[in-house]
């Protein structure tokens, strides 16, 4: 039996043995080797549905376009997990496993108009994990948030192609987000000669390492202009003892940033006579000496008409996890949240090379 946008339909399924003597069929040939069950539309519709709509309502609506009872919600959410396995499969068997690392240039001129770049955004977006059954006590070592890491990498044209982890069926990694980021650079660019990567994050260590162990300590990091403003203003909360003191520091600590003045701002800092909160302020102090050498003239690189800013990888976070998965009440299993992420990114993909 198939189902499809129509209802279902009874067909006598031909089977083939292949060159290698494994064997498949039909369906599985003209549905790229996964539920032969449904007709190629209705499993686009049940993916696009499925990254807006609660999977009851994506049963209900299947009902009623077809006229059958297609898939229950729990269904839905076990298609998913298995289109995402077979998709993490294929990451993987496609992957090229003789590439560790990918050489980059160390001298990029990154206020020059005129000089070729390659941007990379790299973004954790985190949910609600689901607590384990009640009759089960929770373990103090239980997530109680899943992240998924989410990379944008930059093509020759400019246009912006996604990646995340591969899983298995239980929801362990079988694709790195590491190998994710080699994979997809390796088949935008020719790694043959050293790239001109400009990462572009909001300073999380462990990003940073990440990329680093991937293209070397030389990597052209830049801290994200939204991220330095918003570390800024959360941490002078803190440590402002008024609102007039609080507006004057940021405004004063945040004209010396934009023009890569991260050394005038630690004096600045230095010299504040009067502070609410002593570790906030030294919490602060430490992250702008920290990642000094990301801080760079935000307004010389906006005027060469260059990025400054991770937003796109913002919106990505939003497509690919939190719009579906952040809703108020919501909470996810690894399995379920990581699979409608590896779904999600898979068809953006497709829908950029379309």
């Amino acid at each position: 039996m198939v189902y499809s946008l129509h209802g279902c339909v009874r067909v006598k399924n031909q089977k083939y043995i292949l060159e290698d003597d494994s064997s498949t069929d039909y369906l599985h040939l003209c549905n790229g080797g996964l539920h032969p069950s449904y007709s190629p539309k209705l499993c686009d519709m049940i993916e696009e549905w499925s990254q807006d709509l609660s999977y009851k309502k994506v049963s209900k609506l299947l009902t009623q376009v077809a006229g059958i009872e297609v898939l229950s919600s729990s269904g839905v959410q076990s298609y998913l997990e298995r289109k995402a396995e077979s998709i993490s499969q294929d990451w993987v068997s496609e992957s090229h496993t003789d590439v560790q690392e990918i050489e980059v240039l160390t001298d990029i001129l990154v206020y020059a108009p005129e000089e070729s770049e390659i941007i990379l955004m790299m973004d954790d977006v985190g949910v609600k994990a689901q607590k384990p059954h009640k009759k089960i006590a929770r373990d103090k070592d239980d997530a109680k948030r899943l992240d998924t890491t989410v990379v944008l990498v930059q093509d020759s044209k400019k246009a912006y192609h996604h990646v995340t982890q591969g899983i298995d069926k239980t929801g362990a990694t079988i694709y790195s987000i590491e190998k994710g980021i080699i994979d997809k650079v390796s088949e935008l660019h020719d790694i043959s000669k050293p790239l001109p990567i400009v990462a572009i994050t909001d300073g999380a260590r462990s990003i940073r390492l990440t990329l680093q162990a991937i293209f070397g300590i030389h990597l052209c990091i830049i801290l994200d202009w939204y991220h330095l403003q918003l570390k800024l203003k959360n941490l002078m909360s803190m440590i402002a003892c008024n609102k007039v003191d609080k507006e004057l520091y940021i405004s004063d600590l945040k004209e010396l940033l934009w023009f890569g003045n991260a050394a005038e701002a630690i004096i600045y800092l230095d010299n504040m006579d009067k502070v609410k909160n002593k570790e906030k302020h030294q919490e602060l102090r430490g992250y702008l000496e920290k990642h000094q050498k990301e801080i760079i003239n935000y307004d010389l690189r906006q005027s060469a008409k260059k990025t400054i800013g991770s937003g796109r990888c913002e919106k990505a976070n939003d497509l690919i996890v939190a719009h579906r998965q952040k809703k108020k009440g919501m909470a996810w299993s690894r399995v379920g949240s990581s699979a409608l992420a590896i779904v999600c990114t898979k068809r953006m993909n497709l829908a950029k090379a379309a």
